[in-house]
């Protein structure tokens, strides 16, 4: 039986990561990089270890609720609403974004679109993303994956926010009072 949930889910991903890929070409150079690749790799090993663990360690594959129809049309739009926040995030960005903490030439401070709302909407929305297929996967392990992931956006919009600060000075300070970091109104 195909799974249209699972699905729609690869699906939302799959559109993010082509839109992503089609801006790339388009970003600025960037003139000052505060590196980021081990962030990005223990990223990834966090993903391979949570993955390994649910099907390795027996009370993380724990399922936390039933499986209804509910919950994967639940999962599917909170995967679309993520998917749509980083998109256009993405969009308002333009050619200033980059995947690692970096100035970029010509750099400007985006307040506007879901910027407005948020400093980090990009983060908010993979949050959303990665939250969707918790819900979707429903075991202990992707919880406990989702919350570290979600602590480890804060610390890196953290950090990205101290390089901001020493570019834009009171700008950015702000623009920091009138927005929250991830969620909205909340955070």
């Amino acid at each position: 039986m195909i799974d249209f949930t699972l699905l729609f889910i690869i699906l939302c991903f799959l559109i993010q990561i082509t839109f992503w890929v089609s801006k790339l070409s388009s970003n600025k150079k960037t003139v000052k990089n505060t590196g980021g690749g081990a962030m990005r790799f223990f990223f990834y090993f966090f993903i391979a270890l949570f993955i390994y663990l649910q099907y390795s360690v027996g009370f993380l594959s724990i399922k936390l609720w039933p499986n209804t129809f509910v919950i994967k049309i639940l999962a599917d739009i909170v995967t679309f609403a993520g998917m749509l926040i980083m998109l256009w995030a993405r969009k308002a960005l333009d050619k200033n974004w980059s995947a690692n903490i970096v100035l970029k030439e010509g750099h400007e401070l985006i307040s506007s679109g879901p910027y407005a709302f948020v400093r980090h909407p990009i983060y908010t929305g993979l949050s959303l993303m990665v939250l969707g297929v918790v819900i979707y996967v429903n075991t202990l392990a992707f919880t406990i994956f989702f919350i570290l992931f979600f602590f480890g956006a804060y610390y890196k919009a953290k950090k990205e926010e101290k390089l901001l600060i020493s570019h834009f000075g009171n700008k950015y300070v702000e623009y920091k009072k009138n927005t929250r970091v991830l969620i909205p109104f909340v955070f």
